[in-house]
């Protein structure tokens, strides 16, 4: 009896051992950095089991039994890992992963308007990512271009920011916010404020005549400002930087998505307090006697104080697997303080927008996209104390009295943007985009126009194909047809080929610019005190539009993570706008005018240049690029230089990125130079802003805490090595920054 029992005993136990389950847990990391990757596909070879890590790396497969069997791993980007492994009890597993020797290249869309790897673009574009824009920890938008690349400057004023690219100003780069013209400035200056750099996903920039797709403006190139979109079921983030000056920005945003519907909302504050540069300027008076000062004491201040907020709400819904639609609205206010004793007033702006789209999925990758956007833009003069005005039209002068609170209209703006484009793939080489734009502007500005009201129509449409001519050889080919109802009829043809062959690879360009002229340089009427003498501005009705025709030749060489490549280029400008000195009419005279300045087109101008830029790792953790450009930026019918211009620029960066667990250390040293720049003044002489080169250390630090939450601070030092212009106020400024400043920051962002 006791012989059975001992026997039955001994069965229920091995029965119990062999029916134990068991577990396997672990960590899945990159060999090289020892971050954990998440998102690989973990699985034992011939039974269903299986696992997704997450949070950090980190892997569990449970439920199974002693034995022998096959460890496989899979994720985008690694190398496929396999490991055979006796399972006795339950243990822990980490498993290496090797990079794999190839990186998967971003998606561009701006330079040819539909989606391309960046080697595989046919039409050059250079893109600033928001690991680039992060490690560059800028105060604003305009630093961080001019600071990444070297093609790119910027001079600031009160009004906004002139971006510059090779050469050409304000009038002639096109921005783009996701791929939507941004409207919107006063005296034609980008009004950049509106945009947080840490709600960017990435920019791209395309050089050169870009008007067969993006119609006017388009002559120097176009800056796409890609805002980041909606990821998960819910995310928040709050980013925070605070520098010396008051300088101060804040983003909140949130996002979700459920179902069909999906949302983001954004809160973009920023304020400074302005500082000064130097508390005299030149006295205008001692030209004619110099028995008086040279320099005087000055209020003003070349940064003033500003407040500003943006509201930003997207909408997105999937009506079905064919048809998407998205409404984004917008609403912006910014208030530039002026000192007291500098002039009694402030300016206050106002944008507000609204924009509908939709696409429309067709078969074989094919859609149709709309987009009916509406912007407002208004400027104010903003009265904190009673104050009397004197306008001075073509036609009477108009005395107010204003009390505090009470605001004047300066002008208000609105654009009416109506777009539909059509993309087929007609077969394997070919793809092709049509389209069609209908763009109204409208301007009311009392007492600074021949009449208070004007407006302008452009009608444009347009036609494109994308064709593989060879194994290696790519085409793209297209033309706008556009009627603007001021300046006619144009066509601006574009054709650009791009060869491959191993690891170069060679692009050609060639493309018609135009711009229409703007409202004010057509029906502008204004007088004004500027340079110590009384003038009055004109504009002509009888303006042409502003054409170009640009030639681009560039060689690009990549070899692992090695990159360099040389582009030169040639931009010819026909019908330039500017101003000329007229004789002041008798009338004009009586009433004090000492001189008369009206627009008119200039026969020719051109630029000419060549850029350079190169990245590679020093080692795994240490990663090195620069840039560098020049350009030849000539008024041919005077034999000047054109206003503003440095020819010679360069930016560098050596970047050290230290990984851990779940943890990231960066450290930046970067620095950009800009040689002088030579300016015409408006009484004819010529002057020049020195040249500068300012140098900044930045770090950060980030880190996963909890299970949905990253945290990253950030912390550094802008102008390194206190390079300051401390000329009197009025001086070409080769640089408005104050010197040697400390920054911090902090990023909070969740995730579900």
């Amino acid at each position: 009896m006791h012989k059975i029992f001992c026997v039955l005993l001994m069965q229920v136990l091995c029965i119990a051992a062999f029916s134990q389950k068991l577990s396997l847990k672990g960590k899945v990391y990159d060999n090289n950095s020892k971050e954990g990757i998440e998102y690989a596909y973990i699985y034992l070879d011939g039974i269903q089991s299986s696992s997704v890590s997450q949070n950090g790396g980190y892997y569990s497969l449970e439920n199974l039994q002693k034995g022998k069997y096959k460890l496989c791993v899979s994720v985008l980007g690694y190398q496929a890992f396999s490991k055979d492994i006796e399972l006795i009890t339950s243990q822990k597993f980490d498993i290496g992963l090797d990079p794999k020797s190839f990186s998967i290249e971003p998606i561009v869309i701006t330079g040819t308007g539909t989606q391309h790897r960046i080697d595989k673009v046919p039409v050059q574009t250079e893109i600033i990512s928001k690991k680039d824009i992060a490690e560059q920890s800028g105060r604003n938008i305009e630093e961080i271009l001019s600071g990444i690349s070297s093609s790119i400057d910027y001079t600031s004023s009160s009004m906004g920011s002139n971006i510059k690219i090779n050469g050409l100003g304000k009038d002639y780069v096109l921005i783009l916010l996701n791929g939507k013209r941004l409207t919107g400035g006063v005296g034609g200056y980008a009004d950049l404020s509106r945009i947080n750099s840490d709600d960017i996903e990435q920019i791209e920039v395309v050089k050169g005549a870009s008007s067969t797709l993006y119609g006017s403006d388009a002559i120097a190139g176009v800056i796409n400002i890609i805002t980041k979109k909606v990821k998960g079921k819910f995310s928040a983030t709050s980013s925070s930087r605070l520098g010396a000056y008051g300088d101060f920005k804040q983003l909140n945003s949130f996002t979700f998505s459920k179902d069909k519907l999906s949302g983001k909302t954004t809160f973009n504050y920023k304020q400074k307090a302005g500082y000064q540069l130097n508390s005299m300027k030149y006295n205008n008076k001692w030209e004619s006697n110099h028995d008086l000062p040279y320099l005087v004491r000055t209020h003003y201040k070349p940064t003033n104080k500003s407040k500003a907020y943006t509201i930003r709400q997207f909408l997105g819904y999937e009506v079905n697997q064919k048809l998407s639609i998205d409404l984004n609205l917008s609403w912006y206010e910014k208030t530039l303080y002026f000192p007291f004793k500098a002039q009694m007033h402030n300016y206050y702006y106002n944008d507000r927008s609204v924009s509908l789209g939709g696409r429309y999925q067709l078969k074989n990758k094919n859609y149709l996209s709309f987009n009916f956007d509406v912007d407002n833009y208004l400027y104010y003069t903003e009265y904190p104390y009673k104050y009397n005005e004197t306008y001075i039209t073509s036609k009477d002068v108009i005395k107010k009295t204003y009390y505090p609170g009470d605001r004047f209209k300066n002008s208000d703006v609105v654009h009416v943007i109506s777009q539909l484009k059509g993309v087929f793939n007609l077969n394997d080489k070919h793809k092709l985009s049509l389209g069609s734009e209908i763009k109204g502007e409208y301007l009311e500005a009392k007492y600074r126009l021949n009449n208070p009201e004007a407006s302008a129509y452009t009608y444009s449409l347009y036609a494109q194909d994308e064709f593989k001519l060879a194994n290696k050889l790519d085409i793209v080919a297209g033309i706008r047809s556009l009627y603007h109802d001021k300046s006619g009829f144009s066509l601006t043809p574009k054709l650009t080929m791009m060869y491959k062959e191993d690891q170069f690879t060679h692009r050609f360009t060639y493309s018609n610019g135009y711009k229409s002229p703007t409202l004010k340089e057509l029906y502008y009427y204004y007088e004004s005190n500027r340079m110590g003498m009384y003038r009055l501005y004109l504009g002509n009705e009888d303006l042409k539009a502003q054409k170009s025709h640009y030639f681009a030749l560039s060689s690009e060489f990549k070899a692992n993570k090695f990159r360099t490549g040389l582009s030169l280029y040639l931009n010819r400008i026909y019908d330039k706008i500017d101003y000329k000195i007229i004789p002041t009419s008798y009338d004009h005279a009586r009433r004090g005018i000492e001189e008369t300045k009206k627009r008119y087109n200039i026969d020719k101008a051109r630029t000419l240049g060549a850029d350079w830029h190169m990245s590679f790792p020093i080692y795994t953790k240490l990663f090195l690029s620069g840039n560098y450009s020049y350009v030849s930026a000539r008024n041919i019918t005077q034999d000047i230089r054109l206003n503003g211009v440095s020819e010679h620029s360069a930016t560098w960066k050596l970047s050290w990125t230290e990984r851990w667990n779940s943890q990231k250390l960066n450290i930046n040293l970067s620095g950009v130079y800009k040689s002088d720049r030579f300016y015409l003044e408006e009484d004819l002489e010529r002057s020049y802003a020195d040249p500068y080169q300012l140098w900044k250390l930045s770090s950060s630090y980030s880190f996963k805490k909890w299970k949905h939450y990253k945290i990253r601070l950030t912390a550094g030092i802008d102008n390194l090595f206190d390079d300051v212009d401390d000329r009197p106020y009025g001086s070409h400024y080769s640089t408005l920054n104050p010197g040697r400043t400390l920054f911090i920051g902090l990023n909070v962002d969740f995730a579900n």
